[in-house]
């Protein structure tokens, strides 16, 4: 092992084969190696050989990545982190992730990061592989690169799939350590990722909110609930004065709930929601939602941490008429630490403001009276923190916004409305390795600045007051 491995805080441990070998299963577990495992291996549900270990510095998301370094073996071989994932003949993934290797132990000769694939049958034997560079020793040093591919398909015999990250060493035993973070590893469809997001919204309704397009969901039974969400003009509009509303109506003998989703995935950034009135009013089995969401390719409850990228404010007394009103919410809400609880008075026709600030190391959380500018400490109401194992990845989650019963029809019998007054995005300059993201670097590069404690730059391009694009003091050795 390198001495030098340990400056840069990775503790690396040698061993053969670390725990118990993990079960096939339909989804990527732990991605962003935030969950430690209190047994022999490093991070839960990846199994590991090799030179392996944990690192809390450097990181794309999150508080962790893994680290892999030579095995020393005197031949060719490698040192990995891999997982078993359930698969089918032909089917193809696509995977991706972030790779990178430090000026204080660089890769040299012809050692490198690989990523490998393997296909095995219903015996766990190996049927065949493949292998996949992904950072070599000129590249460049203390800067996290993007990898991503699409295996071929699987062969025949396939019952299960591996991924393997892992430091790929010569019999001259060079030294290096490659770290991982943010991996993915989906089926590449038929349906797609994308297609998955669709699946309840058949009507194919699209209205306009907030200069932004929104599907409507519906019609049909669907989660949460579940409930008949209705897509029509009378469940979901937007009035002469572009405000949305949306209703909990009974329509002949059926409740409809309703809920609307924006079209575009916006990714890390300040995500802002003004609804008008008396929002404590509302009947104590109605949750009106504000969140982030990405539907899975499948649910397995065996794992424990955020598959959906999912954080939330909530308005809803959860049917008891004493709970407070509201709450932020990282799921999964049964973890103490993912939720807090708070009460709002409302006054009728009174804007409130709702936001979810989504970073890479943290969620920060606000209500306040007000429009979205309105925001400071003497209109704030409520605001949280959440810095734990659970943030979402970005991967696609996007807005959501429902309005919905728990557990039958609205306690009082009568119909329900909600209004929101405005919706606003305002982005965070934070990974310049995302295409998306490329604009909003050059304006935090070009753009004026106001530093303020939780930023290191707050820009407004039009000078109306409002910012329009935060540059990310945590992610500012990228910005160069």
């Amino acid at each position: 092992m390198n001495g030098r491995i340990l400056n840069i805080s990775a503790v690396l441990v040698s061993v053969l084969m670390g725990g118990i070998e993990a079960r096939a299963q339909c989804q990527l577990a732990n991605p962003s190696f935030e969950f430690a495992d209190n047994g022999a291996p490093v991070f839960a549900e990846w199994n590991q050989f090799g030179v392996v270990g944990g690192t809390g510095s450097p990181v794309v998301h999150g508080k962790r990545s893994a680290a892999v370094a030579g095995p020393d073996s005197g031949d060719w071989a490698i040192s990995a982190f891999w997982q078993a994932l359930d698969t089918a003949p032909g089917e193809r993934w696509d995977v991706s992730g972030r790779v990178l290797h430090s000026s204080l132990d660089v890769l040299t000769g012809s050692a490198k990061g690989i990523v490998n694939i393997e296909w095995r049958n219903a015996a766990n034997n190996l049927i065949s592989y493949e292998s996949h560079d992904v950072l070599l020793p000129a590249d460049s040093a203390d800067t996290w690169h993007a990898f991503s591919f699409t295996t071929a398909p699987a062969p025949g015999g396939t019952a299960s799939v591996r991924i393997l990250l892992a430091f790929l060493q010569s019999p001259a035993q060079e030294s290096g350590t490659v770290f991982y973070d943010l991996i993915e590893f989906d089926r590449s469809g038929p349906p797609s990722r994308e297609d998955q997001q669709w699946f309840d919204f058949p009507g194919g309704r699209v209205i306009d909110f907030a200069g932004h397009d929104w599907r409507v969901k519906g019609p049909g039974v669907y989660g949460p609930g579940p409930s008949f969400f209705g897509d029509s003009v009378n469940d979901v509009w937007v009035d002469a004065q572009g405000q949305l509303h949306m209703a909990i109506k009974k329509f002949g003998g059926t409740w409809h709930s309703t809920e609307v989703t924006l079209e575009e995935p916006l990714g890390y950034g300040d995500y802002i929601f003004t609804t008008v009135g008396r929002l404590d009013l509302f009947p104590a089995n109605v949750v009106f939602g504000l969140f982030l969401w990405q539907y899975p390719y499948c649910y397995d409850p065996a794992n424990p941490w955020n598959l959906h990228n999912e954080i939330d404010v909530e308005i809803s007394r959860w049917g008891n008429p004493a709970d407070d009103v509201a709450q932020f919410v990282i799921q999964p809400y049964y973890v103490t630490s993912n939720i807090t609880r708070f009460d709002i008075t409302y006054s009728e026709g009174e804007l409130v403001s709702y936001a979810l600030r989504w970073l890479p190391d943290r969620v920060e959380a606000r209500a306040w009276r007000g429009g979205p500018a309105d925001e400071s400490p003497a209109t704030t109401i409520a605001s949280w923190v959440n810095t734990g194992a659970y943030l979402p990845r970005p991967e696609q989650p996007r807005v959501h916004i429902n309005f919905w019963q728990l557990d039958g029809p609205p306690s009082n019998g009568q119909n329900q409305e909600v209004v929101l007054n405005a919706f606003r995005f305002v982005p965070v300059c934070v990974d310049l390795l995302a295409d998306k993201q490329s604009q909003c670097f050059l304006a935090c590069m070009n753009g004026p600045s106001t530093d303020t404690p939780s930023t290191c730059g707050e820009y407004d391009f039009d000078n109306d007051g409002d910012i329009d694009l935060i540059d990310f003091a945590s992610q500012a050795n990228q910005l160069r």
